[in-house]
């Protein structure tokens, strides 16, 4: 997994004290960000990252994304698209079409942790704290920091959480 996505889901599940009250997403100009609506890649288009805060990431037969994110949405790769990093769900499911691909490493967290390597090797974890769900525990609080992010226009061609 990659570090800059396993660092946003700490980052996320820290308490607001420990990490400031900012949250800001910095988009560039080969990236698409939509918060409350459908984040779509259309047939040809070659994208760095899509990102979906309360929606779907949709990847149309014949496009190409780097990095595809959910938060409370599924990541959605239609036949003949292609993901060549990492596709990730947080709340949701990832579906991929029978002929679509994912090069790099898949994460769902939803009901428990899901993890399926570069190599195809999955890990399943299923943790709980007293009787509560650790990964509805970091659900809960990283939805709740997603929808308080701003969005911003970057310059460096990347999405970066601040």
């Amino acid at each position: 997994m990659p570090r800059a996505l396993l660092a946003s889901l700490l980052l996320l599940a820290l308490p607001t004290a420990a990490r400031g009250d900012d949250c800001v997403l910095t988009a560039g100009p080969k990236d698409r960000i939509g918060r409350g609506q459908d984040v779509v890649v259309e047939a040809g288009q070659t994208v760095e990252t899509a990102l979906a805060l309360d929606g779907n990431v949709i990847v149309r037969k014949g496009a190409k994304v780097k990095q595809a994110v959910a938060v409370n949405g599924n990541v959605i790769i239609e036949a003949r698209s292609k993901v060549t990093g990492t596709a990730a769900a947080f709340g949701g499911k990832i579906q991929l079409a029978p002929d679509a691909k994912i090069e790099g490493s898949r994460l769902e967290l939803g009901d428990g942790l899901k993890v399926t390597g570069e190599n195809g090797k999955q890990v399943d974890l299923k943790l709980s704290i007293s009787g509560e769900s650790l990964s509805d525990l970091l659900l809960s609080k990283m939805v709740e920091k997603a929808r308080t992010c701003r969005i911003q226009q970057g310059t460096d061609g990347g999405i970066h959480l601040l």
